[in-house]
C-alpha cells in the first residue's frame, strides 16, 4: 500500500490543479427563433488505475492512464412538441489491454488507441402532453435505474457493471433501436413514471437444427417507478446534490421470444429471454443541507433451457453522504458501492468498492477515488482509480 500511495500522489495532484477552475457553463445554447434552439455540450473524464499484482511478472501494481469517456453532446427543440437528442462517444482510449506472441502466450500490455468514435445515443421525441410522449431512434433500454442513469450523473466512479446481463447481441452499450411510450402522471401523492418500447433485441440467427429468433420477435422492454415527491428526467441522475427531493420505487420487464441462446454466434440451443427488475433509490437534502444518497436493486435474467452463462440474479447496492460544509474548492462526499451477479452456470462476481467524490461544481467538474476490494472474480486483484470529469 505504501508504494501504491506513492505512485497515485503525484497524478492525484496534478488532474486535481488540472480541474480547479470551474467552466463557465454547462451546455452552450443557440437561439434559432422563438421555437427552437439548439445546445451542444462535452464531457470528459480523465483516469488513472492502479492494479494490484497487475504487472508483467504478476507481481506489484500497474499502472494506467486512459480517457473514460470524450462525448460530445448535442440536441434541440424544434418547437414545444418536438426535442430531439444525439450523443458520440469515444470510450477507454488508451486503457492498456493484454498483448499475446504468435503462440498466443501473454507478453505484456499495450495502450489501446484503436477504439472508435461513434454514434451511441440518437432520438426524436414527440411531446403530446406531460402524460403522453413517443420516442423513436436508438434509445437507452428502460430497465433498471443503474442502466437508465446517465454517465454525466454518476455517484460512484461507475456503473454497477457487473450486473448488467442483456442478451450479447440485443444492445449496443445498454441501447436498442425502437420506438418507446413514456409519460408522467401525477397522483394525489407524488407521480408515476412509466416507458415501454418495442425494440429489434436479438436478431435472427441460424444454428446447429435450431435459429434464434426466427420470426422476428419484437424485444419488449418496460419500467413503471413511482416518485412519492419530485419526479426524475428523461435520463436518470445517480445523485442530485441536493436540488431534488427523490424517493422512488421501480420495477422493470425485459422479454423477447425465442431470444436466448447458448450461443449466439453458433447456436445451439434457443428459449424465451426474460429479465425482471426491482429498485429504490432515495436522494434526500436534510434540514442542515446535507444529502444522504441510496439505491438498491435486485434482476433476475432468465435464459430457459439454453445454459447461457448470463442465466442468474444480481444484486446493486450503492450509498453516499454528501457533506454541504465547503472543503476547500468543494464539497466532499464518501461512497460505498457493492455489487453481484450469480449466475446459474456456477460462476459468481462480486466486488466491494469504497470512494470518495470531491464536487468541485456539481456534475461539471468534480473529483472522484475508489478503491475496489475484488472479492469474486477470480482475479483476487484490487484496483485503486482516480478519475476527473469536466461537463462543459
Amino acid at each position: 500500500m505504501k508504494k501504491l500511495a506513492l505512485k497515485t500522489l503525484i497524478p492525484a495532484a496534478f488532474i486535481a490543479s488540472a480541474i480547479s477552475t470551474t467552466p463557465a457553463n454547462a451546455v452552450a445554447k443557440f437561439k434559432i427563433n422563438d421555437e427552437s434552439t439548439v445546445w451542444i455540450s462535452l464531457l470528459l473524464q480523465l483516469r488513472g488505475e492502479w492494479t494490484e499484482d497487475g504487472q508483467v511478472d504478476g507481481s506489484g501494481w500497474r499502472s494506467d492512464f486512459y480517457i473514460r469517456r470524450a462525448r460530445i453532446l448535442f440536441g434541440g427543440t424544434i418547437n414545444k412538441y418536438v426535442d430531439f437528442f444525439v450523443e458520440t462517444d469515444n470510450p477507454n482510449m488508451g486503457k492498456d489491454k493484454k498483448v499475446y506472441d504468435n503462440s498466443n502466450n501473454f507478453i505484456g500490455y499495450k495502450s489501446d488507441n484503436d477504439t472508435k468514435t461513434f454514434i451511441q445515443d440518437a432520438w426524436i421525441r414527440l411531446k403530446f402532453a406531460k402524460e403522453f410522449n413517443i420516442v423513436m431512434g436508438q434509445i437507452l433500454l428502460p430497465f433498471s435505474h443503474n442502466n437508465a442513469t446517465g454517465a454525466t450523473s454518476l455517484l460512484g466512479l461507475d456503473y454497477n457493471l457487473t450486473v448488467v446481463k442483456f442478451p450479447p447481441t440485443s444492445h449496443f452499450v445498454w441501447r436498442d433501436y425502437g420506438v418507446e411510450v413514456m409519460g408522467l402522471v401525477s397522483l394525489p401523492k407524488g407521480s408515476l413514471d412509466y416507458r415501454i418500447g418495442l425494440f429489434d433485441g436479438v436478431e435472427s440467427v441460424r444454428g446447429t437444427g435450431v435459429t434464434v429468433n426466427k420470426d422476428d420477435n419484437y424485444r419488449v422492454t418496460g419500467r413503471l417507478q413511482y416518485n412519492l415527491f419530485d419526479s426524475e428526467g428523461f435520463y436518470y441522475k445517480g445523485t442530485y446534490l441536493g436540488k431534488k427531493k427523490i424517493v422512488s420505487f421501480g420495477a422493470g420487464i425485459d422479454y423477447q421470444k425465442d431470444g436466448a441462446a447458448d450461443n449466439y454466434t453458433t447456436p445451439t440451443k434457443v428459449d424465451d429471454y426474460k429479465a425482471w427488475t426491482v429498485d429504490m433509490f432515495i436522494d434526500y437534502p436534510l434540514e442542515n443541507g446535507d444529502v444522504p444518497s441510496f439505491q438498491i436493486g435486485y434482476i433476475d435474467y432468465d435464459y430457459g433451457n439454453t445454459g447461457h452463462a448470463n442465466d442468474g440474479t444480481a444484486i446493486y447496492a450503492q450509498a453516499g453522504y454528501l457533506f454541504s460544509k465547503q472543503m476547500g474548492i468543494g464539497k466532499i462526499e464518501p461512497i460505498v458501492r457493492y455489487q453481484s451477479f450469480d449466475s446459474s452456470s456456477g460462476t459468481d462476481d462480486s466486488g466491494l468498492y469504497l470512494g470518495v467524490a470531491y464536487w468541485i461544481d456539481g456534475f461539471r467538474a468534480n473529483l472522484k477515488a475508489e478503491y475496489e476490494i475484488d472479492g469474486g472474480d477470480g482475479k483476487d486483484q484490487d484496483v485503486f482509480t482516480i478519475q476527473a470529469q469536466i461537463l462543459f
